[in-house]
């Protein structure tokens, strides 16, 4: 049975120090309004970020959400959009998203008109969060992530996942070079 921890003694120690935050950043000239941070791109051209990919061997991560879960919010700002812009240029993964229940149209990875709803019944997503790993066609690379971050180790997960779509991408990377060279 979990145990619940009161948490009105810790909101009432925070309150003073929220208030002396939002009053420095009157004093400063800010409305105290927080700038939302930009999103993860949407999974509008597929088929273009297919041909990114695969010219640079970089495997496309694909959140499927739903509008309002803060679980996609969680995974969307803490992994997602952290992974999209840290560490070299050139080693970042391509990150987009798609809403898995727009109909919306969207180009997919052969150019063919589709939609968020139509991609995830592609890989078979009914569950949000899920992220997934493709090369630039399309192809999974390892098995879909579903769910968000209950148990603080969705950062580990993730990485297993990145770690095995690399492997995956580099496996036929040198499958392609040995049949080339034969």
């Amino acid at each position: 049975m979990p145990t619940f921890l009161n948490i009105e003694p810790v909101k009432a120690a925070l309150r003073p120090l929220c208030a002396l935050a939002l009053g420095a950043a009157v004093l400063a000239g800010d409305s105290g309004a927080a700038t939302p941070a930009p999103g993860v791109p949407a999974a509008s051209e597929l088929g273009r970020d297919g041909r990114t990919a695969l010219q640079s061997g970089l495997p496309i991560v694909i959140l499927f959400s739903l509008p309002g879960c803060s679980y996609c919010e969680t995974v969307r700002r803490n992994y997602l959009l952290p992974l999209a812009r840290e560490g070299a240029r050139s080693q970042r993964p391509l990150v987009r998203e798609a809403d898995l229940s727009s109909a919306t149209p969207l180009h997919g990875f052969g150019n063919e008109v589709s939609s968020g709803k139509a991609l995830a019944a592609n890989y078979r997503i009914r569950v949000a969060p899920t992220v997934v790993v493709v090369d630039g066609r399309g192809t999974l690379l390892a098995p879909p992530l579903e769910g968000g971050d209950v148990s603080g180790m969705y950062g580990a997960y993730l990485d297993s996942l990145l770690t095995t779509a690399r492997r995956a991408l580099a496996d036929a990377s040198a499958e392609s070079s040995k049949r080339i060279t034969q």
